[in-house]
């Protein structure tokens, strides 16, 4: 399904932009602004030519409001509109295409995931040239019950995939413009593909490298997950069954070539120790 969009005006400055940030937003009108502001002090810490993205998923409060008067306040800061409420899969998508970065990296809006830790992920991408740089999350004050939650999920990714991720559903990463368009791509229907983010790279044989990241409250707002998931967790097995038998006759695409020839392409260190996990 194709979502409609409008966006803020591209930046002017005609310089190669080699970061973007996607951050999907429902009604995050108290989170928008400390997202802005601590993201755009990371890449001044960076020195690096970035953009923020934020993806309006049909709020309903005034966090187009808020985005759309930090996009008037810099350029580095662009915003794109759903008309309707369709997913956080369908805002990173939005979110891709919009961007202008050869490389992308994926934020939750609600400040979950830190924006201070988007260098990390950078770096070990840097360092390494994986496909994809994937945090793994060390909650800091989220309930007991999450964890448990995200491990048993965890658990049954690798379980039914044949991998070794320690975060597999983690949704804190940063790809190549590229990889991550071909990871978005699914024949069925899913309403928890992000879930699957990692399960996802995985089966198309891309590269994968994990990096330790805090994972703290929520900021501000209301998350999607009720206080005992059995129903989100029942409907995430299914789909997990669902997206298995659509991948069941995957080989490798060959992803970990093109690493390398990214490698040569741009100058980047080739790895002389440690493989990804």
């Amino acid at each position: 399904m194709n979502t409609r969009y409008t966006t803020t005006p591209a930046p002017r400055h005609g310089k190669p932009i080699t970061l973007s940030v996607v951050a999907p937003c429902f009604n995050e009108e108290g989170n928008v602004n400390a997202l802005v502001d601590r993201t755009l002090s990371v890449f001044d810490e960076m020195g690096t030519v970035a953009e923020i993205i934020l993806v309006d998923d049909g709020s309903a409060d005034s966090t187009w409001g808020c985005i759309t008067k930090r996009a008037e306040q810099d350029e580095r800061v662009r915003g794109v509109k759903h008309g309707e409420n369709s997913g956080i899969e369908a805002a990173w998508k939005s979110g891709v295409e919009t961007s202008e970065g050869h490389l992308v990296c994926l934020i939750d809006a609600d400040l979950q995931n830190r924006p201070e830790d988007i260098p990390l992920l950078y770096k070990t991408y840097v360092r390494e040239v994986p496909d994809m740089v994937q945090a793994v999350r060390h909650p800091t004050g989220s309930p007991k019950r999450r964890h448990v939650f995200s491990r048993g999920l965890n658990l049954l990714l690798n379980t039914a995939f044949g991998m070794k991720l320690r975060d597999n559903k983690s949704g804190f990463i940063l790809a190549r413009r590229d990889v991550l368009s071909n990871i978005l791509r699914h024949h069925y229907t899913y309403r928890y593909y992000q879930s699957f983010i990692g399960v996802a790279a995985g089966v198309r044989g891309y590269l994968i490298a994990e990096a330790d990241t805090a994972f703290e409250s929520r900021g501000a707002g209301k998350s999607f997950l009720p206080r005992f998931p059995i129903m989100v967790s029942a409907r995430i097995a299914w789909e997990l069954a669902k997206y298995r038998y659509e991948t069941w006759s995957w080989s490798s695409r060959g992803a970990t070539g093109r690493s390398e020839a990214l490698r040569q392409s741009v100058g980047l260190p080739t790895p002389t120790q440690g493989d990804a996990t």
